[in-house]
């Protein structure tokens, strides 16, 4: 095949070409059945009713699951027959978590029970290639592992002692990282190396940072039986009925066991038509809707009193004079400290608020040791704090006037907020307003299910924060069936000591947000999108904040090679095709890992094949249920395709080799400020623990033994059973010996300090930049706007796909248009002379994509919405939706806050998203030119 031409259509054909060789059932022509392999069985089929008859037979059941970001990881039953997977269907025995709950199953979606055929599509990598036209041509020469292997290592020897180790990436893709084997050698193979790992956590809006600042978590939730047990559930900027298809259950079973179920969304979506209630806020204006509740729980006096004084900052003193806190340090006659104070109602004086300051914050992880005196309590004693009023107090520079966090939060709403004035903003009347947040505070488990497109708005920290001010407000935070529910990721105690086993902390982990700015020139692409005056003011915070030292600067080191694994990045990026064209196009080398074909293995240089989920050992957990799953071997990988740990494997072995060969000294290398060095020659035995570690099986024993909460079974056990059940997970609640996080009952249980800055749920912020912003409370401010394109396009997770994965999967096409769509309004439609299955062209200052039109009136007057995932190869001319999104580098000033308590720059905690729905857009008929290659290419 050397220097052959392979487009798109012919890669795929080539691809299932030598799939259908490579599997033994022989239900194909004669004249195909006598090139299979000789070593495969006789069984002929003679007519495809005998296909049909035997479909109920097989020779053995493999328990098998998705390592996907679906998040639903459900158990099913691989049926394997003649070396092929022939079908799956759910395991169906977990039960309920206990006798007031439902039970888990059935769990499952179509994209679980068509993985069977979809891993043996033509969209399939099938051996190691490399790249001998243009990026994106599509000429490809196959080439072998060893090959493969060893330019690769070349290319990483020569950026790593040309450029430094920081020149080189690693990708974090969730279709790696959710495999917790997989996950564990990515991390490895990063900290042994010294390269770059770009998130894709807030890197792809998803970073819950608002959850962050209040409670020093970003992910609080419980199990999805939680559900069950709420008596209102807000399901706020989510569609669970579209994307949480295995849980989805829990809300309709809730609701007829008389939940009030609550869908807030502006396009009456698949989740609203089965709820209880429906409101539709103007995209963008969730946060003074939450405002407004805000305002009515405070006005009817439907708060958890005790509750607000124990848990959260609303009692803390705040100077009326510069809006700062008061410390116990401040008043006069008292030593130096950061502690916080609180008006003591009982002796009518002011008092140090316990397991506030530093010590708190030091404090407020329950897992992490405590040196010297125990832990101070949440517990206020004999103390009464007061929540409203004004007072003069004696500081060491004179009497000042303080009030409350909580006088200002009713001051702010009271002069904002009424249901009124938010009516004004987001549409929704003041009546719906008031029903559906008194229904909320008055249930005894009010429950908001958050989804996580609120972290795409550049704002959407602040609705977060209100999120969880209407939880603290009414005692739901901890509660059982309440608060602000997100997910639950797994400890990662077992993957961090099989990462630093003999080499401690190296690993290097940025923030996608900050990282394409730096690579992108986001100024530019600012003062283009929003104008020199929001681009300036952004950038001169990005500047001081590196020149703080609060963030580092990624534009000092030359990007020279790209490892994308787990992710399809080239489809995904906010301003993608601008991404593609002034950013990637830079990158020296580009290597892909991957199962399928996608937009990014087109423009890479080397695509190296990945085994699917039923080809590989491995297993998944994450907190929205109990359980540990496995994935099992069902089948040896398809062609020559090898797990992610094997190809890392070959890397480390082959950059050893030759750095061996080059007698090359140890890399220099600086992390956290501190020197290091990287012995490449001896990477190999560091990657493998010496040897010991020689599969992803071995890296999964190794979790399974090392982590706390996990049942300690072998591996085979695990396999054979299929799912098990973590530690101390009985409830909907997970306790503190399970796997995941007790973090937040740990506050609101046994009363230890959040991990703030005032050891509370924090809701008011008086660094200088949250004040200067006007964010020291969540306030609402209104999403950005492009000057002469009046519609607002939003965005969200498909039913028929998980990413951008099935999404070409051709009776999962059957199932919707068959080709990408986005929804339009009719009136809008009508103005532009646009009839449903028209195609259209979505254009702004950015850029343009065409689509499908499906004209639908769920989509309000003045907005559009499209499902993501859908890969630009898909698309006219490969431009996809990011071809008009210009967010890229919105970086949200507070979000580069460091050094203020709990805040500090961590890519996994605290960083600025990457936004995706702060622009807006036109749309116009389109009319493909006849006979356009662009045009066939889309739709085939």
């Amino acid at each position: 095949m050397t220097g052959s031409h392979i487009g798109r259509r012919g890669f795929l054909a080539r691809s299932g070409a030598v799939a259908t060789t490579l599997l033994s059932l022989k239900y194909v022509p004669a004249a195909a059945r006598t090139q299979a392999s000789e070593a495969a069985p006789k069984l002929v089929y003679g007519e495809w009713e005998d296909v049909m008859r035997r479909k109920w037979t097989w020779d053995r059941v493999v328990r098998g699951s998705r390592g996907i970001n679906c998040a639903g990881h459900c158990a099913f039953n691989v049926y394997v027959k003649n070396g092929v997977v022939w079908r799956e269907e759910q395991q169906g025995e977990y039960g309920a978590t206990d006798d007031d709950t439902p039970d888990w199953g059935p769990r499952g979606c179509q994209k679980g029970v068509r993985h069977s055929k979809y891993m043996y599509g033509k969209q399939r990598v099938l051996y190691p290639m490399k790249r001998v036209g243009e990026r994106g041509e599509g000429k490809w020469q196959r080439i072998s592992w060893e090959q493969a292997a060893n330019e690769i290592a070349d290319k990483f020897l020569e950026h790593a002692t040309q450029s430094g180790p920081d020149s080189i990436t690693f990708a974090t893709g969730t279709a790696m990282v959710m495999k917790r084997a997989s996950f564990a050698a990515l991390f490895r193979f990063a900290n042994a190396t010294g390269l770059v790992m770009p998130e894709t956590f807030a890197g792809v809006g998803d970073l819950p940072v608002g959850a962050y600042m209040t409670l020093g978590h970003s992910l609080p939730g419980d199990n999805h039986a939680a559900i069950y047990k709420s008596k209102c559930v807000l399901v706020w900027a989510a569609n669970p009925a579209a994307t949480r298809i295995p849980d989805a259950h829990f809300l309709w079973e809730a609701k007829y066991n008389g939940t009030d179920v609550v869908t807030i969304a502006p396009d009456f979506n698949a989740t609203a038509m089965h709820s209880s209630r429906w409101l539709n806020p103007k995209p963008g204006t969730d946060t003074a809707l939450a405002m407004a509740m805000v305002q009515t729980i405070i006005a009817d006096k439907l708060v958890d009193w005790s509750y607000v004084r124990e848990q959260t900052d609303l009692p803390f003193l705040v100077r009326e004079t510069d809006g700062k806190f008061l410390s116990w340090g401040d008043l006069a006659g008292n030593v130096s400290s950061d502690a916080y104070c609180l008006w003591d109602e009982k002796s009518g004086r002011v008092m140090r608020a316990p397991a506030s300051g530093a010590a708190a914050l030091a404090g407020g992880k329950p897992d992490v040791p405590q040196q010297g005196a125990p832990v101070e309590s949440l517990a206020l004693q004999d103390m009464q704090p007061a929540l409203e009023g004004h007072w003069t107090v004696d500081t060491s520079a004179g009497s000042i006037g303080v009030t409350t966090v909580f006088e200002k939060v009713k001051a702010l709403c009271n002069e904002r907020y009424t249901p009124e004035q938010a009516q004004q903003i987001t549409g929704v009347h003041a009546d719906n307003t008031r029903a559906v947040a008194r229904s909320f505070a008055n249930s005894g488990a009010g429950m908001i299910y958050a989804g996580f497109r609120s972290c795409k708005w550049l704002h959407g920290d602040k609705l977060q924060r209100a999120w969880l001010l209407m939880c603290a407000l009414t005692g739901n935070t901890g509660r059982e069936g309440g608060g602000m529910q997100t997910t639950q990721l797994a400890n990662a105690d077992g993957v961090v000591k099989f990462a630093f086993a003999g080499l401690g902390p190296r690993v290097k982990i940025a923030a996608l947000s900050v990282w394409d700015y730096a690579r992108g020139d986001g100024k530019a692409l600012n003062t283009r999108t929003y104008g020199a005056s929001t681009a300036d003011h952004l950038d001169r915070h990005y500047r001081e904040a590196i020149g703080n030292g609060w963030l580092p600067d990624y534009g000092k080191t030359p990007w020279k090679m790209a490892f994308m694994a787990g992710h399809n990045t080239a489809n995904w990026r906010a301003s993608g095709t601008r991404f593609r064209e002034t950013v990637l196009a830079k990158v020296d080398t580009i290597v892909t890992m991957t199962p399928d074909m996608s937009v990014t293995a087109m423009y890479s240089d080397y695509v190296l094949p990945v085994a699917h989920h039923y080809e590989r050992e491995d297993f998944v957990m994450e907190g929205h249920t109990p359980f540990i799953q496995v994935l099992d071997r069902a089948v040896p990988p398809l062609g020559e395709s090898e797990d992610d740990w094997q190809i890392m494997a070959r890397l480390s072995k082959a950059i050893s080799v030759k750095a061996d060969e080059r007698a090359l000294a140890p890399v220099k290398d600086t992390i956290f400020g501190q020197a290091v060095e990287h012995d490449y020659r001896n990477l190999h035995a560091l990657f493998t623990l010496n040897g010991t570690i020689g599969s992803s099986r071995d890296i999964a024993q190794f979790l399974i033994d090392n982590t706390d909460g996990m049942p300690k079974i072998s591996f085979e056990e695990l396999a054979r059973r299929g799912f098990v059940r973590g530690d101390d997970s009985e409830g909907v609640q997970f306790g503190s010996k399970s796997p995941f996080s007790y973090q937040i009952l740990a506050s609101t249980r046994d009363k230890r300090p959040y991990a703030t800055l005032t050891g509370r749920q924090q809701f008011y912020f008086d660094h200088d930049w949250f004040l200067q912003e006007g964010e020291a409370l969540p306030v609402y401010v209104a999403p950005l706007a492009l000057s002469g394109y009046p519609l607002r396009l939003t965005m969200g997770h498909a039913r028929h796909g998980v990413h951008s994965m099935y999404r070409d999967d051709a009776l999962l096409l059957g199932l919707q248009r068959g080709e990408p769509d986005i929804h339009v309004n009719p009136g809008d439609a009508r103005l532009r002379r646009v009839k449903d299955g028209d195609l259209i062209r979505t254009f702004n200052s950015l850029g343009s994509f065409v689509a499908m039109a499906r004209v639908t009136a769920a989509v309000p007057s003045g907005s559009m919405f499209m499902f993501h995932g859908w890969d630009p190869m898909l698309f006219e001319g490969r431009q996809n939706f990011g071809a008009a999104i210009p967010t890229a580098a919105l970086l949200k000033p507070t979000s580069l806050v460091s050094q203020y308590g709990h805040l500090n720059y961590s890519p996994l905690r605290y960083a600025p998203n990457q936004t995706y729905h702060d622009y807006t857009v036109e749309f116009e008929r389109h009319v493909a030119a006849p006979g356009a290659a662009a045009t066939s290419d889309r739709r085939s």
